[in-house]
């Protein structure tokens, strides 16, 4: 999986959490921080936001891309951990 498609499955899945959670969301991007920068976002949610991600991706179970989860990753800091971690999932047809 390439970084830019890791930022895009993380943008994607915050956005989900927020609009789910009945939050709005401003512009995401590589340099925004989940805990600090978007609106109500703590830990639960990027639990959640995990969560949706195990969807497509499989990682270790001692594996969360958020962590530390201080605030101090950004989304591309994520995604680059993701990147590196994780595999796409195959579909069985």
């Amino acid at each position: 999986m390439s970084r830019d498609e890791a930022l895009q499955l993380v943008c994607h899945a915050i956005i989900q959490i927020q609009e789910q959670s009945g939050r709005t969301v401003d512009v995401l991007d590589e340099h925004s921080r989940p805990f600090v920068d978007v609106d109500g976002f703590d830990s639960l949610n990027g639990e959640e936001v995990t969560a949706l991600l195990l969807e497509d991706l499989s990682f270790g179970p001692d594996f969360n891309p958020f962590t530390p989860a201080d605030g101090d990753l950004t989304i591309g800091e994520i995604a680059d951990r993701l990147a590196a971690n994780a595999t796409v999932k195959q579909e069985v047809v």
